[in-house]
């Protein structure tokens, strides 16, 4: 079985690009692991922004939305080195 890697610039350059082709919010998937050590899957998500100076604490704010980018729980502060998964790349 071969794993396919994704590199945490590819990660962070995806995640600044804010719309899709069509002007629509851009989605993604997630997988990151919180301080407490629990891993938290988001299958779709959009970026936000948080209350700190993002480049700084290296975070990126990260939002669980539905189908109609409607928000379905509150918006996660992810540490980007704690990343283990992005739209389904390890």
């Amino acid at each position: 079985m071969v794993l396919k890697c994704i590199k945490i610039n590819r990660v962070l350059a995806e995640l600044d690009i804010a719309l899709d082709g069509e002007g629509k919010q851009k989605t993604f998937s997630i997988r990151f692991i919180k301080k407490n050590g629990e891993s938290v899957f988001i299958f779709r998500a959009i970026k936000t922004g948080l209350n700190m100076n993002l480049k700084k604490n290296a975070m990126r704010g990260v939002l669980p939305v539905d189908v109609k980018l409607n928000a379905i729980s509150h918006i996660y502060p992810v540490w980007i080195w704690s990343i283990v998964e992005f739209n389904g790349l390890s």
